[in-house]
C-alpha cells in the first residue's frame, strides 16, 4: 500500500513530540509533556493519541528518534530502547515503521533491537543532518527543557566528533543545562547581591525555568514539569523560589534582589553555552553562522550574540511550535525522502531540499499543545521567513476620510527594538529607503511602555479594558519617538491625516489611540497586541501588505495568538528580524 504521509516521533523521558509530512511538506507537529517513569503503561495511547492529533492514519509512516532510554525507570539504554521499540510495535502494529541510527541509517525494529545503541539518542542527528541541506555552514545550537545540544555542520555535513552521549559531553557537543529543568544549583555556585558573592544552596528549591519565568523569557504555559515546591508556574512563585537559592524569603528580598539572583543564573547559563559553542568552533572556526532552536532559543541566541555571530532563528522558518518539535519534523522528512526514492510514498515529494523556498528548510502548518496558546493551525501556514500568509474574515471597509487604496503597505514597527539601538536605526533608514517609492503607513508597537503596562498589570490586576487602552497609549508614545527619529516622517492620530501626509511626500507616524477608541475593533486582553492592531489597521487601510520589523534574532512566537483572527484575507503578511531587514522585498 502507496503511504500519504509520514510521522515523526522524538520520544523522549520527559517529553513527546510529533510531526506529519507529506510532499516534503509539514502539515501538522505538536508535543506533550509526559514522564515516562510516572506512567510507563501511558506510553502507548500517548502515541495512538498523538498521532490522531497530527491527523495520522492507517496510510503512515513512522520516523522514529527517541532519548527516553535514559529515563531512571532503566537500569541500561538497551532496556530503555528496547521498551520505546515495543510500545512503537503495540501502537502501531503493522505500520511501516523505521527508526533513526545516529550514523544516518534508518533501521527497522527488528533491526534496532539488534543494534540497540545506534538508536539510542539520535535525535540530535536527525536534526542536524535536515539542517545541513539549508545551512551547510553554521553551528547548531538547540536548547531543549533539559540540555542543549551544539552541533557543528561543514559542507551540508553533520561534522560532530562524538556519537554516543559520553562522547558528546566530552566533546562539548552536548551540554546538560537546559531552559526548563536544570536545578539552580547546577547552573551556578554563586550569585553577587548586594555586591557580596554569596553561595547557592545546593536542596532543589528553583530551576531554571523559575529563572527564565522571572525574567518574562519564558511563558508559564511552557512551564510543563512540576514547580520544585508544588506551588504554581506564576511569576510571583517563581520569586518565592528563587529566593529560597539563597535561603532567604520572599519578604526579605525586594523584587530588584530577585532579579539579580534571575540574572546571575541566566547569565551563568549563557555563559555555559557560550563556552561550549566556543570549544566546539575552535575544531571549526570558518563557521560564521549560527542556527538557533528549541524552547531555550533565547539562550541559545544570546550565547550567539556574545560571540559576536550572527543568528538565524529556526523558528523564522519553521514557526515557534514546530521548532521545538525540530527532531520530530527532521526524522520525518529524511524518512520520506527514502520512501520516495523508493515509491512508497504516495504522490509527489520533494524530500527536504527541493520544492521549498530557498529562505526556508520547511514549509510548515503546526500546532503547539498547550491550552493557553492558539494554535498554529489558526493562524495559517507559514510559507517562508520572508513570507507568512494568514486568514480571517473579511476585511472591514476603510474609514472615512481617508483615500482608499493610497497606502499599499502598512509596516509595524516593533517596540523591542529599542533595546538594539544601532538596529532600530537600521530598520528606520530600510523603512525611509521604502518609502521613496511607494505609500506607507507606520504602526508603532508598545515596547518598555507597554512593559510598564503588563508589570502594573500583574502587580494591581487591571481590568482588561484598562489594560488595552494603556497599552493602546503606550503605541502612542512610541510613535512620537518614530516620527522624531523618522526622516521625513509625520505623525497622525486618524485615518483623515494619513492622505495629506502621504501627499507631502511624508511617511505617516500612527499614533492609534484617538481612531482606536472610537472604533473598538478587537477584544480587550493580552493575547491581542499591537501585532492585532498593526493587521486590522492594514484592512482597513486597504493594504496589501503588512511588515512586521521584530528584534534582532527574533525567537518564540512571533506574532499573537489573535493575530490570525485580525489580518483580512488577502493581505500578505511579513515578518522580519531587524537584522535582516535589508531582505524584505516591499
Amino acid at each position: 500500500m502507496l503511504m500519504s504521509h509520514v510521522i515523526g516521533w522524538d520520544i523522549g523521558g520527559v517529553n513527546t513530540k510529533v510531526a506529519r509530512v507529506a510532499g516534503g511538506v509539514v502539515r501538522a507537529a505538536c508535543g506533550r509533556p509526559y514522564e515516562l517513569q510516572r506512567d510507563p503503561a501511558a506510553l502507548v495511547p500517548l502515541l495512538r493519541e498523538l498521532a490522531g492529533e497530527v491527523g495520522g492514519g492507517a496510510a503512515s509512516a513512522h520516523a522514529v528518534t527517541m532519548t527516553a532510554e535514559l529515563s531512571q525507570m532503566f537500569r541500561t539504554k538497551r532496556a530503555g530502547v528496547a521498551f520505546v521499540l515495543a510500545a512503537i510495535e503495540a501502537a502501531f502494529g503493522a505500520a511501516v515503521v523505521r527508526v533513526y541510527a545516529v550514523d544516518g541509517r534508518f533501521l527497522t525494529i527488528g533491526e534496532a533491537r539488534q543494534e540497540p545503541l545506534a538508536v539510542a539518542a539520535a535525535n540530535w542527528a536527525a536534526t542536524a543532518r535536515a539542517i545541513a541541506a539549508h545551512h551547510p555552514e553554521s553551528l547548531l545550537v538547540d536548547v531543549g527543557t533539559t540540555t542543549t545540544d551544539i552541533i557543528p555542520i561543514v559542507g551540508g555535513s553533520v561534522a560532530a566528533v562524538g556519537r554516543t552521549d559520553p562522547e558528546r559531553l566530552a566533546s562539548g557537543e552536548l551540554v546538560y543545562s537546559g531552559a526548563l529543568r536544570t536545578p539552580a544549583e547546577a547552573i551556578a555556585s554563586h550569585v553577587m547581591i548586594a555586591g557580596t558573592l554569596t553561595g547557592v544552596s545546593a536542596e532543589g528549591f528553583a530551576i531554571a525555568g523559575d529563572v527564565h519565568l522571572w525574567r518574562g523569557d519564558l511563558d508559564p504555559a511552557d512551564y510543563t514539569c512540576p514547580t520544585p515546591d508544588g506551588r504554581p508556574a506564576t511569576r510571583e512563585s517563581a520569586g518565592v523560589r528563587l529566593a529560597r537559592v539563597i535561603c532567604a524569603d520572599r519578604d526579605l528580598l525586594d523584587d530588584a534582589a530577585v532579579s539579580g539572583i534571575a540574572a546571575a543564573l541566566a547569565e551563568a547559563q549563557v555563559a555555559r553555552v557560550a563556552a561550549a559553542m566556543a570549544r566546539v568552533r575552535a575544531r571549526h572556526p570558518s563557521l560564521s553562522t549560527v542556527v538557533v532552536t528549541g524552547l531555550g532559543a533565547f539562550l541559545a541566541a544570546a550565547a550567539a550574540l556574545e560571540a559576536g555571530m550572527p543568528i538565524d532563528p529556526l523558528a523564522a522558518e519553521l514557526g515557534e511550535p514546530a521548532s521545538r518539535c525540530a527532531p520530530a519534523v527532521s526524522v520525518a522528512l529524511l524518512l520520506e525522502q527514502v520512501l520516495a526514492e523508493e515509491g512508497r510514498v504516495e504522490g509527489p515529494t520533494a524530500g527536504i531540499t527541493e520544492g521549498v523556498p530557498p529562505t526556508s528548510p520547511f514549509l510548515a502548518e503546526v500546532r503547539l499543545h498547550s491550552p493557553h496558546r492558539s494554535s498554529a493551525a489558526d493562524r495559517g501556514p507559514r510559507e517562508s521567513f520572508l513570507s507568512l500568509r494568514s486568514v480571517r474574515l473579511e476585511a472591514d471597509l476603510p474609514p472615512s476620510g481617508f483615500e482608499a487604496g493610497m497606502v499599499g503597505t502598512v509596516v509595524k514597527l516593533g517596540g523591542g527594538l529599542l533595546a538594539h539601538p544601532g538596529h532600530f536605526d537600521r530598520a528606520l533608514r530600510a523603512i525611509a529607503a521604502a518609502a521613496r517609492d511607494r505609500a506607507l503607513l507606520v504602526v508603532p508597537g508598545g515596547g518598555p511602555f507597554a512593559d510598564v503596562v503588563r508589570d502594573v498589570d500583574r502587580r494591581y490586576g487591571l481590568a482588561d479594558a484598562a489594560a488595552h487602552w494603556m497599552a493602546v497609549l503606550a503605541m502612542d508614545q512610541y510613535a512620537h519617538l518614530v516620527a522624531a527619529r523618522l526622516t521625513g516622517a509625520r505623525l497622525v492620530e486618524d485615518p483623515a491625516g494619513i492622505t495629506p501626509a502621504i501627499a507631502a511626500g511624508r511617511v505617516p507616524v500612527l499614533a492609534p489611540s484617538r481612531w482606536l477608541r472610537a472604533a473598538d475593533p478587537l477584544p480587550h486582553g493580552w493575547d491581542v497586541t499591537s501585532d492585532s492592531l498593526a493587521a486590522w489597521i492594514a484592512g482597513a487601510v486597504g493594504a496589501r501588505l503588512l511588515v512586521l520589523i521584530k528584534p534582532p534574532g527574533a525567537t518564540g512566537e512571533l506574532v499573537d495568538p489573535y493575530f490570525a483572527h485580525a489580518l483580512p484575507e488577502g493581505i500578505t503578511s511579513v515578518i522580519v528580524a531587524a537584522d535582516r531587514v535589508d531582505e524584505v522585498r516591499w
